[in-house]
């Protein structure tokens, strides 16, 4: 133990086990200069506490006869219990003084720091009635109990400085035996390893039993026994690996240089000269080979990648160069190269490298360059022709704008010129039946009325055309929309409007749809009351609003339909292709009301909408519209 002791105390200041006794030691002194302060404070607090204590005791003990003395003026009495008081420990200072606050008897010596002061009143019991008739003042130096806490913090910091060495010691030893001694076995194995040279098994020096078996020295010197058996088939495996390595590379097509740098004697393989159309025995194995013949201007890039490469600047070199083949003709090399060893100095002493032929890439690259090429000039050809496409467009646009624009004067027109007759008709027929209407017989306000009539449908008519035209101008603005509340207000209104005539309308709940609001309401509105329209001959008119999941004709994905059913006229599936025409009806004006436009305006809005719209019908058994726009995502 004392040689281990004394190898101890010449180890480095880098020994691990030297900074695990400081860290131990440092450690142990910080917890204990914190618990003897946790101490320290402790037993300040209990000697003020016993101190204050025992001035509460004097006072209980010494307050009557003090008193009593003081009642009767014996200085001398209270002199004598003054100086028993002061007898107690940690006692400096006591006086007695009367009620005016005469010093009437004291005893020690006061002092103003470091003290504890503690006064009581002395009241006498005359006549059955408490007489105040002086004070006692007390004082306790605190300098005793000073003294004795650092009496304690001296033999506190002494005995466990000598615990906390003893114990750093012990583990620094225990930890030199148990572990220091074979970590240092352990690097000077491993030095040998990765130097390369061959070494036994490692084994420690120690007692074999259950109680080391299978610890962390046992399984780091596993872990090298087996580092060192596979880095030993490691290196015959590369050792076979390098010869195999140049028949591999030979299959690939590649060629094979290796440059002694020492000597430039370089090594060519039968590939590299059968490259340039040599056979193995034509061309010398020194460097001087390479110089003739490799092209003058690729030799002097490929020097100075050459020189980068053996000053470190780079792990490897790589250059596309031209080398003069047997016939004359320059064949294009890709040369790659590096630096494979180095003597002790650090200096490159051998190169490896290949030669593979890219003449046949380099041939395809020149091909892309002139398809790319082409294919540029076809894109500027073509761009000439999107330029000109452009500005067709641009003249169809400016035609088509103006065609706009001439449609809305039209329509203006249309709207301003035919309604001044149209009035004109009404007002005058209107006249005639107020002012002549008596005179005439029934046939003949029976033909009045149907003029009035007629002229207030042709107003309806322009109205409704007009209400047409602007549909395909007017943007769109789109958002979700809840079709089942924009049907439900639109029942209400018709039933509002039909006066005695009783719907019944089955709507159903939280149908939402994307689309622009003010046109889907036109959707609804126009489906909705032909619906109540051809119903209202039926005894119980019913309509419902509804959708259903259906699969499309043409893309064979399935799709949210929208529907209006009712039960009223019908029509004939024969006549069908005429329901969405401009002013196409397929039931007689005098049987149902209408201009003919109003199934034309929803299937345009369906259709700005992305969607389609169709009906199915039979005679007399009702009639149902179905449509599909885009569905929310």
């Amino acid at each position: 133990m004392r040689s281990l002791f004394n190898k101890f105390l010449v180890t480095g200041s880098n020994s691990l086990g030297r900074r695990i006794a400081i860290a131990i030691l440092m450690f142990s002194s910080v917890v204990t200069l914190v618990a003897t302060a946790f101490q320290l404070a402790l037993d300040y607090r209990r000697e003020i506490g016993d101190i204050e204590s025992q001035m509460t005791q004097i006072q209980a003990s010494y307050e009557e006869s003090l008193s009593s003395s003081l009642w009767v003026t014996s200085i001398r009495d209270l002199e004598l219990q003054l100086n028993g008081i002061l007898r107690l420990p940690d006692m400096q200072y006591a006086e007695v003084r009367n009620d005016q606050g005469a010093l009437l008897a004291r005893a020690g010596q006061a002092i103003s720091s470091h003290v504890i002061r503690h006064e009581f009143p002395l009241q006498f019991t005359h006549r059955q009635s408490q007489v105040h008739i002086g004070s006692v003042l007390l004082i306790a130096n605190l300098e005793g109990v000073y003294q004795r806490l650092r009496d304690k913090v001296v033999v506190i910091l002494i005995t466990q400085t000598i615990k906390t060495f003893l114990v750093s010691l012990f583990i620094l030893l225990l930890f030199q035996y148990m572990v220091g001694r074979h970590l240092k076995k352990i690097a000077l194995f491993s030095d040998r390893l990765f130097a390369g040279s061959k070494a036994g098994r490692l084994q420690l020096d120690r007692k074999d039993g259950a109680r080391v078996a299978g610890d962390e020295l046992e399984q780091v010197v596993g872990a090298l026994n087996a580092m060192q058996q596979r880095l030993d088939q490691f290196v015959e495996e590369l050792q076979e690996s390098e010869f195999r390595w140049k028949f591999a590379l030979e299959g690939a097509g590649d060629g094979v240089w290796d440059l002694n740098l020492d000597t430039n004697e370089v090594v060519y393989s039968r590939r590299w000269k059968e490259m340039l159309g040599y056979k193995e025995d034509e061309l010398p194995g020194n460097l001087d080979t390479y110089t003739r013949l490799a092209h003058p201007e690729d030799a002097a890039r490929a020097v100075v990648q050459l020189k980068d490469n053996l000053s470190g600047k780079t792990d490897f070199f790589s250059i596309e160069q031209r080398m003069l083949c047997k016939d004359g003709s320059w064949k294009w090399v890709m040369s790659r190269g590096m630096v494979v060893d180095k003597n002790a100095q650090g200096r490159p002493i051998r190169m490896i490298g290949t030669h593979t032929d890219i003449s046949e890439q380099l041939q395809a690259a020149e091909e892309m360059r002139t398809l790319l090429a082409e294919n540029e000039q076809a894109r500027a050809e073509l761009g000439l022709a999107n330029d000109s496409m452009e500005r067709q467009v641009q003249e169809r646009t400016a035609q088509l704008e103006a065609a706009n624009k001439e449609l809305e004067a039209f329509s203006y027109s249309v709207s301003h010129d035919l309604r001044s007759p149209l009035r004109g008709i009404d007002g005058w027929s209107l006249a005639l039946q107020e002012d002549y209407g008596p005179q005439l017989d029934a046939t003949g306000q029976e033909y009045l009325e149907r003029v009035r009539a007629e002229s207030q449908r042709m107003g309806q008519l322009i109205d409704d055309m007009l209400q047409f035209s602007k549909l395909g101008r007017a943007a769109l603005v789109m958002r979700d929309v809840d079709l089942s509340e924009l049907a439900l207000s639109i029942a209400t209104r018709i039933q509002e409007v039909s006066g005695q005539r009783q719907y019944h309308f089955l709507i159903a709940p939280d149908l939402h749809a994307l689309g622009d609001k003010r046109l889907l309401e036109v959707v609804l509105t126009n489906l909705l009351e032909n619906a109540a329209k051809f119903s209202k001959m039926k005894a119980s008119p019913e309509i419902a609003f509804g959708s259903l999941r259906i699969q499309e004709p043409l893309s064979q994905t399935e799709v949210l339909a929208f529907y209006v059913r009712d039960n009223g006229a019908g029509f004939d599936m024969r006549y069908a292709h005429k329901l969405f025409g401009v002013f196409q009806r397929l039931h007689k004006a005098s049987e149902f009301s209408g201009t003919g436009i109003g199934l034309a305006t929803v299937q345009r809005i369906v259709f700005r909408h992305g969607g389609r719209i169709w009906a199915d019908s039979s005679p007399g058994e009702g009639a149902t519209f179905y449509f599909t726009l885009k569905e929310l995502q």
